[in-house]
């Protein structure tokens, strides 16, 4: 009913984090210095997965549940492919976890890191947490929420501002014939200076050929920063 009221579940414990599939029945929820616990009836009952007791911080669920990625203050985030059943230590590197999101399919990740005083980075993955690359400007980066395709992040910075990025992580592809100088309007009009303290920022593009096809066409693709520009946003 929308929250309108309210059933207690489980036993009391330092509870900490929790996420959800789209249709509320398979939750995740982590204890603080304990274990990650599974539900797939909407909460009626638990199941303590083999997580192993860890500082869970944060967590996040693919749409239908299955995948599950779930960061470790201090420590590497883990990464679930069966609903948390068993998880997997990613080569994250160990730091102060503190917020995570998922692409309604679970491939893209979004993590900030901070320890509640001192700044860090925010984190990408386009293959489930398998690899990561550093983004962004070191910020107190307390929270992060993700587009369900994974495209469009936007991230809250402490004592900062509020932060988005709609960077796509596929290639922009445009396919040109070779008969003379081809064009593609809409695809970069400008680029924008950010806030001093963004300067160092810099947009690149990878330019790419093959011979031509039979149908006597070229591809090229750019690389369009693939969300490595964010913007401020709010005061």
């Amino acid at each position: 009913d929308s929250g309108a009221t309210w059933t207690a579940r489980d036993s009391n414990r330092e509870w900490y984090i929790i996420a959800s599939s789209s249709d509320g029945t398979k939750l995740a929820a982590g204890v603080y210095n304990g274990q990650i616990y599974t539900s797939s009836d909407s909460g009626a009952t638990w199941t303590a997965q083999a997580s192993g007791n860890k500082l869970w911080r944060t967590i996040a669920s693919s749409a239908d549940g299955t995948k599950l990625a779930a960061g470790v203050y201090s420590q590497q985030i883990y990464t679930s492919t069966d609903s948390g059943a068993t998880w997997t230590a990613r080569a994250s590197g160990s730091r102060h976890w503190w917020s995570i999101a998922s692409s309604a399919d679970g491939t893209k990740l979004a993590a900030g890191v901070t320890d509640g005083m001192s700044s860090g980075q925010i984190y990408t993955s386009t293959d489930s947490g398998a690899s990561w690359t550093a983004r962004e400007t070191n910020r107190m980066w307390y929270s992060v929420a993700s587009s369900a395709d994974g495209t469009k992040l936007a991230a809250a910075a402490y004592g900062g501002q509020i932060y988005t990025s709609a960077g796509s992580s596929s290639p922009y592809v445009l396919s040109v014939t070779v008969a003379g100088a081809q064009s593609q309007s809409g695809f970069a009009t400008s680029i924008s200076p950010g806030p001093a303290d963004e300067v160092a920022q810099t947009v690149s593009f990878t330019v790419t050929g093959r011979l031509c096809d039979d149908a006597g066409e070229q591809s090229v693709a750019c690389n369009n920063a693939s969300r490595s520009l964010w913007a401020a946003r709010g005061a």
